[in-house]
């Protein structure tokens, strides 16, 4: 096959007007009715000669010779025959291009533009060609090895072969020949190199079409070997968990439109991967091929879109429009293995109908990929209708200054994976507290996996600003919508490097002082559990969830989010969330003791020295050993007693407790989040036979905390 370029200068009017040169591909601002023409000469001979557009915006005629070819949808490769059509010299393709009335491609979620926005050329190929190849896998023995299959389609295949080669780095590692009319050729690749985002292994496969030992036609593409799957919650990537990091990006930058060169694409690409990404949501319209090369050498997943922004599907135009618009981006793009899903709308007016269509068109076009669409609707009806059309996996936009909404999605839409597919915006990119919790926030949820809330990939909105003269301050500003990472200029805003690190950081917001400021010998044994505890949850609620202590309100109310609970114990038997005592905890043992340790006493309503006189009994911890003995220790404020809280007013405070010394000092938030446990220790006079352990308060104000209780054995 050959192939003849149409680039360059063509001739180019808006409506009526007079012919100027147009130099094509070009993107420019919508001017409603416009028209190109080229005048060329064939510069080969062969059996078929074809005109091929890489694509338009937004709908386009093409007329050779005066002839209508065929109307054009946005985005999409357009091929037409034209071997009786076309003369040895002087032929006239002329293109009418509607750029603001066309029934499918403009909505008002970004900056339009019109134009021939990528390639045009002519195809010279003998009748005997491949039409297309579709390259696939399966990952066997602990995704070590793989089967590969190639789907390859013909035309006029008689007594034709197919020599097919699979090479790496330049090193061959499957060469062989089959009759070109067998559809599937399969194959089994031993120690497979496995493309992933840490490790973008690419093979060059290579088909040629053989006749009488000439080779008559050649298709190659890069290709890779990977497995993407649904585990309940999470995606697995060649069986292993992996959070989908990512951002949506825009095609343009900054005025450039559809016409943006390889070199800034890369740059961006190149960016948005040192950002820690794992993803790129390519939005909302197919990109150019390009970016999906790009997107596969740096290991970058990414998904593609039909071109859809709050659009009614119930109008047939634009719902048949973007099924076959997103048909010709799947067929055009299904063997790059950066390829993740497909997603079938963006924010739309949908109808249940389109939702089966679009579903069903990208399975039965590309049945080795997940599908989705890109969703702001409520969570009720995300699970009814993803469910209702086969959707692979969830999607949400929970928009908001906090991250109440994102969590009623994840603790609702729990029984597929779910990706916000877009959150931030303006919420977030100037306000980098908010960013930092929002993605500590789905760390954690990612993390829990739990039917009761869980997360599998975010992509924050958006990369770079880009124009948008549809809406107003916070997002946009004269025109421009501000909400990106980067500037309209790729300078980085001041969000960058907060989105770029917090990712990195600790993934628990505690901070510890000093873990351990003291010990605790290793003779120890902790006792069980047996009644009496109040769940910490229940008391944090009543406490800080609704109008909070005096101690914690005068003057600015405060917002105890978390709470004294200890993330990552140092020791196994310390609870992350403390036992509540008010009334009776008892805990039970059985052996030889020499005394016990409670860690934790501390009083979370207040405690001494904010509240209560120093020597105050408080509570009683009582043991009771197997002959029935009671021994009976006093726990008295400010001395083997304190306020958990470290802060009170605008002030740290020290809570110190005369004989517990501080066993840890830890906090979620500098300001008023800081907190104390304490290690109470009580010797016995001799050896006993313990069996249980209470701890009984004595004041119904107080509620102390207790994080193990443990038995020193001697």
């Amino acid at each position: 096959m050959k192939k003849q370029s149409l680039n360059g200068v063509w001739s180019y009017r808006v409506g009526c007007g007079e012919w100027v040169e147009k130099e094509v591909p070009f993107s420019e601002l919508a001017v409603g009715h416009s028209e190109c023409k080229k005048i060329f000469d064939i510069e080969y001979r062969a059996d078929r000669v074809e005109l091929k557009f890489d694509g338009i915006t937004y709908n386009a005629k093409v007329f050779l010779n005066g002839e209508l070819l065929g109307e054009m949808l946005p985005y999409s490769e357009y091929t037409f025959d034209i071997k009786d059509k076309v003369k040895p010299s002087g032929n006239e393709i002329r293109v009418e291009l509607e750029d603001i009335d066309a029934a499918f491609g403009p909505v008002a979620g970004w900056e339009n533009f019109g134009g021939i926005i990528r390639d045009v050329y002519l195809l010279y190929s003998a009748n005997e060609r491949i039409t297309d190849a579709f390259f696939y896998s399966e990952l066997q023995n602990d995704y070590r090895d793989a089967v590969c299959h190639i789907d390859i389609k013909g035309e006029k295949l008689s007594d034709c072969t197919y020599e097919i080669s699979l090479s790496q780095n330049g090193s061959c590692v499957i060469k062989e020949e089959t009759n070109a009319e067998n559809k599937i050729f399969d194959f089994f690749l031993k120690d497979a190199k496995l493309w992933s985002p840490e490790t973008p292994n690419l093979y060059k496969m290579q088909i040629k079409l053989i006749k009488n030992a000439k080779i008559l036609d050649i298709y190659t593409h890069n290709v890779g070997i990977r497995e993407i799957k649904c585990d309940r919650h999470r995606f697995l990537i060649n069986g292993k968990h992996l959070f989908l990091r990512g951002v949506c990006k825009h095609e343009m930058v900054g005025s450039s439109g559809h016409c943006v060169s390889p070199s800034l694409i890369k740059r961006d690409m190149e960016d948005i991967k040192s950002l820690g990404c794992n993803f790129v949501r390519l939005v909302h319209y197919p990109h150019s091929k390009i970016t999906l090369d790009i997107a596969d050498e740096l290991g970058l997943m990414v998904s593609e879109e039909p071109g859809l922004w709050w659009s009614d599907t119930s109008d047939k135009r634009i719902a048949e429009g973007s099924i076959e618009v997103l048909r010709r981006t799947i067929m055009r793009d299904r063997n790059h293995p950066s390829v993740a899903f497909w997603l079938s709308f963006n924010e739309c007016q949908f109808t249940e109908e389109f939702l089966v269509e679009s579903a069903k068109m990208c399975k039965a076009t590309d049945p080795t990929r997940l599908v989705s669409g890109a969703n702001c609707m409520s969570d009720e009806d995300t699970l009814k209708y993803y469910n209702i059309c086969g959707f692979d996996f969830y999607t949400m936009h929970p928009y908001s200054e906090t991250f109440a909404r994102s969590m009623r999605s994840a603790k609702m839409l729990t029984d597929k994976p779910l990706v916000f597919t877009e959150w931030g915006g303006h919420f977030v990119y100037d306000n980098l507290k908010v960013m930092r919790e929002f993605i500590y926030e789905m760390r954690k949820l990612y993390e829990k996996n739990s039917d009761d809330g869980a997360l599998a990939g975010a992509f924050i909105w958006c990369y770079a600003e880009i124009n948008d003269f549809n809406r107003e301050w916070p997002a946009s500003v004269d025109g421009r919508l501000l909400e990106g990472l980067v500037d309209y200029e790729r300078n980085p805003r001041m969000c960058y490097s907060v989105f770029k690190n917090a990712w990195e950081e600790d993934m628990n917001p505690v901070k510890y002082s000093d873990r351990l400021l003291c010990q605790i010998s290793e003779n120890v044994s902790a006792f069980k559990y047996a009644s009496g505890a109040i769940s910490y949850d229940e008391v944090h609620s009543k406490l800080f969830d609704k109008p909070k202590p005096p101690f914690l309100t005068e003057q600015r109310p405060r917002m105890i989010k978390v709470g004294p609970v200890c993330e990552n114990p140092p020791y196994p038997y310390i609870r992350k969330k403390p036992y509540v005592l008010s009334g009776t905890i008892e805990f039970s043992y059985s052996g030889d003791c020499g005394g016990v340790i409670v860690l934790g006493g501390t009083d979370i309503t207040a405690g001494y020295p904010i509240c209560g006189k120093i020597g105050e009994t408080v509570a009683n911890l009582v043991v009771t050993t197997e002959s029935g003995e009671e021994l009976v220790y006093p726990l008295r404020r400010g001395i083997e007693l304190t306020s958990a809280f470290a802060t009170y007013k605008s002030s740290r405070i020290n809570p110190i407790a005369s004989e517990a010394p501080r066993f840890m000092e830890f906090s979620y938030n500098g300001s008023y989040e800081r907190y104390v446990m304490n290690k109470i220790q009580i010797k016995f006079d001799k050896c006993e036979r313990v069996k249980t352990c209470r701890l009984i308060s004595l004041d119904d104000k107080s509620l102390i905390l207790v994080y193990a209780v443990l038995a020193i054995k001697n």
